[in-house]
């Protein structure tokens, strides 16, 4: 008798969840990832910014102007005026050189940990996703961000 697809995904699903649930060790901590707030524009174009000073500091090799350009193109999809985006884009430029300066005046600012902060950053905006940074959540630190 042979098993529908269907009928497999669903077992093979459900013994998954199981394991996940009852398998190994214990964690004392309980993580989870909240929802991103609710952003506006300028504050995706900071974000963006940030990443982009950032990432041009440390030497990432990002095309900063290439990363504004997509930026901006996605919110004039989502249905941003043409006025607005002139506004946006001055916002970002400000925001750019501004991080760019103060990270340059941090000594030590491109260390390992601040490199695996930025680089997934930089993945998500490459990769067309401007929302804002999600927040993770520890059960034991819920005022954590």
């Amino acid at each position: 008798m042979a098993i529908r697809p269907s009928a497999f995904l669903i077992w093979a699903s459900l013994a998954l969840v199981g394991c996940s649930r009852f398998g190994g060790g214990s964690d004392a901590t309980q993580v989870s990832v909240a929802p991103p707030p609710p952003s506006t524009p300028s504050q995706r174009a900071v974000q963006v910014a940030w990443t982009a000073a950032s990432a041009r500091y440390c030497a990432f090799g990002l095309n900063p102007q290439k990363l504004k350009s997509d930026y901006l193109a996605w919110e004039r999809a989502q249905g941003l005026a043409p006025d607005a985006a002139q506004n946006l884009s001055a916002t970002y430029d400000k925001a750019f050189f501004t991080f760019y300066a103060k990270v340059k005046d941090t000594p030590g600012y491109c260390s390992k940990a601040k490199i695996e902060e930025i680089r997934p950053e930089i993945n998500r905006h490459l990769a067309g996703d401007y929302t804002p940074r999600k927040r993770v959540v520890s059960e034991n630190d819920s005022t954590r961000n």
